[in-house]
């Protein structure tokens, strides 16, 4: 497993001498926003649709705070204007019978969505939820219409659902945290928090550890996986809890993603501290690694990555970042970047947006 890490951080690239992004705006939405019976918390997805100007936002809650839901509605992304959304909908998310999903005491499933993406090809929204293990539903993506109609529900790929007896599969609460269409929507990408359970342990602060990015075709099929290297637990914990994995990911062309990778450290005090890194990902020339069951028994080519933005570096406190999605083209044609934080619900956190200059 050491030559497999040592291998995976060699494939690290140095930065550019030219950063590409700067920071436009830092800011925190109000805590304790309620729109038509949702909780504005928990944001970890968003994604914005060109089409309608309109944004989304999707929330982990496992319907406690109201049911499980989606917001539509606007940001102005301008310095000096306020952050806090605009809202104009909550969409509640709904199994494929209609129902919408109960609280994770009621004994069936619960929704966990940690990604949303308009479909580019269509007007309906897709939806990824990292399953609910406790009572042995796998990871998916839904999709849905604007009215939060269910449409189908996509069960990932067999590699990445839970395996009965853990040696193999994906890790509870470490599956599908990421997802992206690709350029001309025809497939999606779809990233894994943390290495399944036969590719090695998870990462900490000795060593990093290889996941998996897998790109689908709009059918759910596997068309081709790559291991990504993911980066060492960024602080130790004192009370011995602590993790790093991607949380999202974004398509930049056809063979680039901008990953987000997000390490927590639990302190003393029972706060979490967060240090957040944004990598340019490019799988030109990486392995196909889907007909590899383990990426800790059979040396791979991964993922080559480059270091972006390190937002510890930024000046601005620096919460639980988890959603990331391009904004509308500035003025001088660059990119906007747009993140959200997942505040968990905790008086303690924050609901942060970032907005973020992306351009040369």
């Amino acid at each position: 497993m050491k030559a497999l890490v040592l291998a995976a951080l060699l494939a690290v690239t140095p930065a550019a001498a030219k950063d590409r992004l700067s920071l436009i705006k830092a800011c925190e939405t109000p805590k304790g926003i309620v729109f038509e019976g949702g909780g504005y918390g928990g944001i970890s997805g968003i994604d914005y649709d060109p089409r309608s100007g309109l944004w989304a936002f999707i929330s982990d809650d496992k319907s406690e705070h109201g049911p499980s839901h989606v917001f539509l509605g606007r940001l102005d992304l301008r310095p000096g204007q306020p952050c806090a959304p605009t809202l104009e909908k909550m969409i509640p998310l709904r199994r494929e019978d209609g129902a919408t999903f109960p609280d994770r005491k009621a004994g069936t499933e619960a929704a966990d969505g940690e990604a949303i993406r308009f479909d580019p090809l269509s007007h309906d929204l897709i939806w990824a939820t990292e399953g609910d293990f406790d009572h042995g539903y796998p990871p998916a993506v839904r999709r849905i219409k604007s009215d939060g109609t269910p449409v189908s529900r996509m069960v990932v790929p067999e590699m990445l659902t839970f395996h009965a007896g853990g040696e193999t599969g994906a890790r509870k609460n470490a599956t599908t945290e990421g997802a992206s269409w690709s350029v001309d929507g025809r497939s999606m990408w779809l990233s894994m928090e943390w290495p399944l359970a036969q590719d090695g342990p998870v990462p900490s602060v000795a060593q990093g550890g290889l996941t998996r990015l897998s790109r689908l075709d709009r059918s759910g099929r596997l068309l081709a996986q790559y291991a990504y290297p993911l980066d060492p637990v960024q602080a130790a914990s004192p009370v011995g809890v602590n993790d790093n994995g991607v949380s999202e990911i974004l398509t930049l062309d056809d063979h680039r993603l901008l990953v987000l990778e997000r390490s927590a450290a639990k302190g003393a005090d029972g706060r979490y501290g967060y240090h957040i890194r944004l990598y340019l990902a490019d799988l030109a020339k990486a392995q196909d690694v889907s007909k590899v069951e383990s990426l800790a028994k059979t040396p791979v080519r991964p993922v080559e990555k480059r270091l972006l933005l390190n937002f510890d570096r930024l000046g601005v406190r620096i919460d639980n970042l988890e959603a990331m999605a391009w904004g509308p083209r500035l003025k001088d044609g660059a990119r906007a970047l747009v993140l959200a934080s997942d505040d968990n619900y905790d008086a303690n956190q924050i609901n942060q947006i970032l907005v973020l200059r992306f351009g040369r």
